[in-house]
């Protein structure tokens, strides 16, 4: 009985208090300290990956004796050089010449072969959102709190961005087409409804989105999603279902507003949603929202499963016994008042918690 009362809960709060969990892949430096304000594009965390090392064989490539390759050297053992500059040359008519592969330095020569230490740039964490810092343990890991709307949805690419939140279409239910998209798009946050088509996804890489919000994506663009450089969030999940109408007027309402996208790939075991945070400011001191809440009259919820997926309604009561249904399943289940449907018998299992 207690596991059919927590369903899923996805939040679409239009004003709470979100925390933001930054975290490095390895021990580095968090860059904040606690209680500091931080910005969107504030460096927070970054930790220096582990050199890579070459051997760059210098006699090969400028077609000389191994003996005669410390005559060319250009550059100092042990002294920084910038990729692409060159480290041995220029030897002959043809002015042959190696260069540096990346920044680094060499550290020894020997029989006419260089070893090379690259230096991989810094791995940096930035803020993606404003706000302040409230908890840290310098070297890992840092929590930043921010007031705002949030929206959680039902699955993410991976990616993380930030920028002015655009809507493109005529609804929750519009496909989205190449022809909606345009050079004054360029770095926003998009929000549209349904995705069926891989040339949009394309399109907006051109013109560097910051984002994408969808209500839907069908299931073949999935690899196509995951290659994309910018985050794409799914409020609904796979298919063509339109993006429910309480999220969709959320999001609508604060249109021209700068938003960030955390569109987190969800992991086994992890309660970590995809999300869309909206900073706004707060008068008073907000709580964060419950991350289970007991289902009862009154209570609203959405449907995950068809045939009446995406609709949102209210529960009107819980249903005492179990009952049957046309799949075949025996199921606890709710009457709910569906907005524009009326009162409908559902399984508990098929409702999420609009919280």
């Amino acid at each position: 009985m207690a596991g059919n009362q927590l369903p899923a809960i996805r939040h679409v709060l239009p004003l709470t208090t979100v925390r933001l969990e930054r975290k490095l892949p390895s021990p580095g430096n968090v860059t904040v300290r606690v209680r500091e304000k931080v910005q969107p594009a504030d460096v927070v965390a970054e930790v220096q990956p582990p050199a890579k090392h070459y051997f760059l064989d210098l006699a090969a490539g400028l077609g000389i004796p191994e003996a005669a390759v410390a005559r060319y050297l250009r550059v100092e053992p042990g002294a920084p050089v910038e990729m692409g500059q060159v480290i041995a040359g220029p030897v002959g008519i043809a002015r042959r010449t190696m260069r540096a592969p990346a920044n680094g330095k060499v550290l020894t020569l020997s029989r006419g072969r260089a070893l090379f230490e690259a230096l991989e740039e810094p791995y940096q964490i930035h803020a993606g959102v404003p706000g302040v810092v409230v908890a840290s343990d310098g070297t890992t890991a840092l929590t930043i709190e921010t007031t705002g709307a949030l929206v959680e949805g039902t699955w993410g690419n991976g990616r993380r961005g930030w920028g002015v939140m655009r809507v493109i279409g005529e609804g929750a239910s519009d496909r989205l087409h190449t022809t909606q998209l345009d050079v004054n798009l360029r770095g926003a946050v998009l929000l549209a409804g349904v995705c069926d088509n891989a040339a949009p996804l394309h399109q907006a890489t051109e013109l560097a989105v910051r984002g994408l919000i969808l209500g839907s994506l069908t299931a073949e663009l999935i690899p196509i999603a995951l290659r994309m450089g910018y985050p794409i969030l799914l409020t609904e999940g796979f298919g063509t279902a339109p993006m429910n109408r309480v999220t969709y007027d959320l999001l609508n309402s604060n249109a021209g507003r700068e938003a960030s996208l955390e569109a987190t790939l969800l992991e086994p075991y992890s309660r970590q949603l995809p999300e869309v945070i909206i900073p706004l400011p707060a008068t008073s001191r907000l709580s964060s929202p419950e991350r289970a809440i007991q289902l009862a009259p009154g209570v609203r919820v959405r449907c995950m499963r068809a045939p009446h997926i995406g609709t949102v309604g209210t529960i009107r009561h819980l249903i005492p016994k179990a009952e049957g249904f046309p799949s075949g399943i025996l199921a606890r289940s709710a009457l709910v008042e569906l907005e524009g449907t009326g009162p409908v018998s559902i399984p508990l299992s098929n409702l999420e918690v609009l919280g």
